[in-house]
C-alpha cells in the first residue's frame, strides 16, 4: 500500500476527543501555579484554567506539595515566575485507536508524542502533537508506516522501540480501544484480555496485538477456547515450535487435535501451553503410546533445560520407558511431583547418588524405584551420613551425657538429639534451621533436644537449643514460638534440670531436726 493511500484512513486533525485525553490524563501533572509577589503580595496564575488569584497560603517555588487552584480546583505544582526555565518542557507519549475515515471495517492507530514548553512565556503554552507511528488494522491485512514514511516488513511496537529507553510516560486507553472496535470485527477478537501483562509496570499499545488479531482469525476462537497462552507466547516473543497453524480455518486445524483430543483436554481442566502441545504433536507421530493429557503433564522433558538430564538417562534406558516412569510419579505421588521438570531433576540427583554410593543404576529395580521421592531422600540421607560420619562420633559421646537431662511431664518428652541425620530430619519437617547445627552440637558449643508429645515420641514437635546451661530458644513449625503447654513443660524441665539447686549444710542422714 502506497503512503498518500494508507494516510487517508486516517483524520486530518486532532480530535476534541483526543485533546480532552491528554489534557486529563496524559498530561495531567503538566499543571503549574506561577507565582510572583507586587508590593509584598503574592499572586498565581494557573496553566490549566489560565486564571490569576491570590493564594491563601504562602506558596514557595518547587514547594513538595501539590497546590490547590481555587478556579478549576486542579492539583499544580508551584514555580516562580521570575526563575529562568530554560529546560522546562513536559512530555509524553500515548497511542490513539479510531475508526478508519476510509474503510468502516478497519481501525487506525496513531503512537503520538506530546509536548508543552513552559521555555517562554507561560501564559502561551500550547500542547504540540508528533505523530510518529501510524497503523492501518484491516480484516486479514495491517499496515504500518514510522514517521520516516517507511514501511518496515514487520510490524513492531513503538513503545518497545523509539520509546522503550528514556523517560517517557506510556499511556494506552482501554475506552478509547472499546469505543474505536465497536462495530467492526475487531470487537469480537478478545483484545480486552491481553491488555495486562505479566509485568505490571509495562505499558503496551495493543499494537502487536491487533496486527495478530487482523491476520489470523483463529486469535478470536484460541481464546474463548481456552488456549490464551498460545496467543500470551506469540505477544511475549516466544517461539511456538509449529505447534499452532495460525492460518487454520477451525479450532482443529489451528491446534491439529481432532475432536476427541480436545475434548480430553477441556475436561482435564489442564492449561496447555504451546510447548506442551508440541510435545504431543511429536510424541503422536513417534507412536510413543501416551495420551493427549499424559503428553501434557510430561512436557517439560521437551525443554532445552533438561535435554542433558534426558541424554543420561538414555544411556540406561528407552525415551518411552523414561515417559511412563515420569508419568508414573506424578500420578502415583502428585503430593510430591506435580511437573515433570520436578521428576526429572530428582531422579538426575538419585542417579547421582547412587553412583557415589556405588549402587548398580543398570537394574531396573535401582534405576526405577517405586517411589521416587522417597528413594532419593533415603540415599540425600545415607551420603550425608557418610559425610557426617567423623561428626556422629562425637554426637554419640554427647549423647550419652546429654540422657541424663530426658525429661517427661505434662504429656510431653524431651530428649537428645541423637544423630546429625536426626538434626537434618528435624529441619526439614519442622521447617527452621537446626540442620544446620550439626557441627555446633557435635562440639558442645549447644545443646540440642527434641521436644514430642508422648502419644508421637517420633513426629517432630519443638526443638530446645541450650548453651551454658541456659535456653536460646524453642522453635516449632516453621519457627513458631512456644504453645502455653510448652511454655510450662519448658519452665518444669528448668526447675527440675537447669537450676542448680545450693548444697545443704546438714547431711540427707543427720538426725538434727529443721525448722521450716
Amino acid at each position: 500500500m502506497k503512503y498518500e493511500e494508507f494516510k487517508a484512513h486516517f483524520p486530518e486533525k486532532i480530535s476534541a476527543q483526543l485533546e480532552r485525553y491528554v489534557t486529563d490524563t496524559v498530561l495531567k501533572e503538566s499543571r503549574y501555579l506561577f507565582i510572583k509577589t507586587v508590593a509584598k503580595v503574592q499572586f498565581a496564575y494557573c496553566t490549566h484554567c489560565k486564571k490569576q488569584h491570590r493564594p491563601l497560603e504562602r506558596l514557595r517555588h518547587k514547594q513538595v506539595e501539590l497546590a490547590i487552584c481555587p478556579n478549576c480546583k486542579s492539583k499544580c505544582g508551584v514555580r516562580s515566575a521570575g526563575i529562568g526555565r530554560k529546560f522546562m518542557c513536559d512530555t509524553a507519549v500515548l497511542v490513539w485507536y479510531e475508526k478508519s475515515v476510509q474503510d468502516n471495517q478497519a481501525i487506525t492507530a496513531r503512537v503520538i508524542s506530546v509536548y508543552r514548553d513552559y521555555s517562554g512565556d507561560f501564559k502561551e503554552v500550547i500542547t504540540k502533537y508528533n505523530s510518529s507511528h501510524m497503523y492501518l488494522f484491516q480484516p486479514g491485512n495491517s499496515t504500518y508506516f514510522s514517521y520516516s514514511m517507511k514501511q518496515p516488513k514487520k510490524l513492531r511496537s513503538a513503545f518497545d522501540g523509539e520509546y522503550k529507553y528514556g523517560s517517557w510516560k506510556k499511556h494506552m486507553s482501554v475506552k478509547n480501544i472499546r469505543q474505536a472496535v465497536q462495530g467492526t470485527p475487531f470487537q469480537y477478537c478478545t483484545w480486552e484480555q491481553y491488555t495486562k501483562y505479566d509485568n505490571g509496570a509495562y505499558i503496551s499499545d495493543m499494537t502487536e496485538f491487533f496486527d495478530l488479531a487482523a491476520r489470523y482469525p483463529c486469535i478470536e476462537y484460541l481464546t474463548k477456547s481456552g488456549f490464551s497462552s498460545m496467543v500470551w507466547a506469540k505477544l511475549y516473543r516466544d517461539k511456538t515450535y509449529g505447534a499452532i497453524n495460525w492460518n487454520g480455518k477451525t479450532i482443529f486445524d489451528v491446534l491439529r487435535l481432532n475432536k476427541v483430543e480436545l475434548n480430553e483436554i477441556r475436561k482435564s481442566g489442564l492449561e496447555v501451553s504451546h510447548q506442551a502441545l508440541r510435545t504431543y504433536q511429536k510424541n503422536r507421530k513417534k507412536d510413543m503410546g501416551l495420551g493427549v493429557v499424559e503428553s501434557i503433564l510430561a512436557a517439560d522433558l521437551e525443554m532445552p533445560i533438561y535435554q542433558d538430564y534426558l541424554k543420561e538417562l538414555l544411556r540406561l534406558t528407552t525415551e518411552k520407558a523414561i515417559y511412563k516412569y515420569v508419568l508414573k510419579q506424578i500420578r502415583n505421588h502428585g503430593d510430591h511431583y506435580k511437573r515433570a521438570a520436578n521428576v526429572i531433576t530428582d531422579w538426575r540427583d538419585y542417579r547421582l547418588d547412587c553412583l557415589e554410593l556405588n549402587i548398580d543404576i543398570r537394574e531396573d529395580k535401582n534405576l526405577f524405584p517405586n517411589d521416587l521421592h522417597e528413594a532419593h531422600d533415603k540415599l540425600r540421607k545415607q551420603i550425608k551420613m557418610k559425610a557426617d560420619e567423623a561428626l556422629n562420633k562425637k554426637v554419640a559421646k554427647r549423647v550419652s551425657i546429654l540422657e541424663s537431662f530426658r525429661f517427661e511431664k505434662y504429656g510431653l518428652i524431651l530428649r537428645p538429639a541423637a544423630s546429625t541425620i536426626e538434626l537434618f530430619d528435624e529441619g526439614k519437617m519442622l521447617k527452621h534451621c537446626v540442620g544446620r547445627y550439626s557441627e555446633r552440637y557435635a562440639t558442645g558449643y549447644c545443646d540440642i533436644f527434641f521436644i514430642r508429645k508422648a502419644e508421637e515420641p517420633d513426629k517432630p514437635f519443638y526443638t530446645l537449643e541450650i548453651q551454658k546451661g541456659k535456653i536460646v530458644q524453642c522453635r516449632g513449625f516453621k519457627n513458631s514460638d512456644m504453645t502455653h503447654e510448652v511454655v510450662a513443660f519448658v519452665k518444669a524441665f528448668v526447675k527440675e534440670k537447669l537450676t542448680k539447686k545450693k548444697k545443704s549444710r546438714i547431711k540427707p542422714n543427720s538426725r538434727q531436726e529443721v525448722a521450716v
